[in-house]
């Protein structure tokens, strides 16, 4: 009997990927992963839901006189002791690479600086992950074929709301619900198969 509803959706820039029910890893077991980049050279992005339980005000001092206070993600255990971040600034962050329409990642730290120093931002502006993740070529799609896996979408509003809201409560166990009711079944099962 399969526990698990199969998914074979590829997975794009933009989308989500949902770890299947039983992955024990510390990074990825139960986590939602906002996928950035994939190409034939490979797939990178950030975790939403593995918080560190520190906020972006404990790790730089800078950010005391910006108008944005949120808990800071462990995005993926690559450059795990490096600030990343998305944005909704623009080109008015130099260098920073669009994502979605409405949405960017990257660029220039100083000039994000600068305009976090000068104007109220909102938490739903910028959010700030520590190191992130990444697949060499070939290596997410072999996953997927091993169920690791499942690719989730939204529409565009609902999906900024998403990436951008750093509390991330419960996310995975949402998402993943809101496939259908055979996905919504396997939120309830434990972790570790042994235990049901």
């Amino acid at each position: 009997m399969e526990m698990v509803p199969p998914s074979d959706a590829e997975p794009k820039a933009g989308q989500f990927l949902l770890s299947e029910p039983f992955l024990l890893d510390p990074w990825f077991g139960r986590k939602v992963l906002f996928l950035c980049n994939h190409d034939e050279e490979g797939s990178m992005g950030f975790v939403l839901d593995n918080g560190m339980h520190r906020n972006l005000t404990s790790l730089l001092p800078d950010a005391e006189s910006w108008s944005v206070e949120q808990e800071v993600h462990r995005g993926g255990p690559i450059h795990a002791d490096s600030l990343f971040y998305l944005h909704r600034f623009g080109d008015r962050v130099e260098e920073s690479i669009p994502v979605l329409p409405g949405l960017w990642m990257g660029g220039d730290f100083d000039a994000l600086k600068e305009i976090l120093n000068a104007e109220p931002a909102g938490p739903a502006d910028v959010r700030f992950f520590a190191g992130y993740s990444g697949w060499a070529p070939g290596q997410l799609k072999d996953e997927m074929e091993g169920s690791s896996w499942y690719v989730h979408d939204l529409p565009a509003p609902e999906k900024m709301n998403v990436v951008m809201d750093s509390s991330a409560k419960g996310l995975w166990a949402k998402l993943l619900s809101s496939k259908g009711p055979g996905f919504a079944k396997v939120t309830q099962l434990p972790q570790d198969p042994s235990l049901n």
